[in-house]
């Protein structure tokens, strides 16, 4: 099957609204206004857009947060009614201070977090800071990992957390080249990357 790719100002998960197209975005993007943003300075961050991945005639899987030149790259799978089922993060490789010019030669973006969400029912929409609890995964470049377990117990009450911490983890997989605009399969498929 042929991905095909809405690109937007901005999106993101949210309940459904006649202005924003399945809940994610209202604004698209011509693939020449998206190529122009991707080719922007890496130090320009703020200038983020979005890529919806299209399936078929139906709500969206999946969507990017995509900073230019891939400086930072987030990935939402959505479930069913639209909700974040799964967030990856790819961390930016080149966060100035100031807005200094990039004239590195990066060629790769570093998978650095993965979060699994649970909601209290599957069957509606719900944004992230609702989730009853979620599990993440972050990831050094020096082989650090870290599991985070997050149970919420209601309003006012502080959530159950329970972390391990991991040395020495093989993180040759989570590194991505910066891809060519357009050849998104690596960020909407990272499971299946070696």
């Amino acid at each position: 099957m042929t991905e095909r790719y809405i690109y937007t100002d901005k999106v993101g998960a949210g309940p459904e609204h006649p202005k924003k197209q399945w809940g994610l975005f209202s604004k698209e993007l011509t693939t020449d206004e998206a190529v122009a943003r991707y080719d922007l300075d890496a130090a320009r961050r703020e200038d983020w857009f979005g890529v919806v991945l299209q399936s078929d005639d139906q709500r969206p899987h999946a969507y990017l947060q995509m900073c230019p030149r891939a400086n930072g790259v987030e990935m939402h799978k959505l479930n069913a009614q639209g909700s974040v089922d799964v967030a990856y993060t790819w961390r930016a490789y080149y966060t100035p201070s100031d807005s200094a010019h990039y004239d590195g030669d990066d060629s790769r973006v570093f998978l650095s977090a993965i979060t699994w969400y649970t909601y209290p029912d599957e069957l509606r929409f719900y944004l992230r800071n609702a989730s009853v609890g979620n599990v993440s995964m972050t990831f050094g470049p020096d082989g650090y990992g870290k599991e985070e377990r997050v149970t919420k117990r209601g309003f006012g009450e502080p959530a159950d957390v329970e972390t391990r911490e991991f040395r020495n983890v093989d993180v040759t997989a989570n590194w991505t080249r910066i891809p060519d605009f357009g050849d998104w399969g690596a960020f909407f498929h990272p499971e299946t990357q070696k």
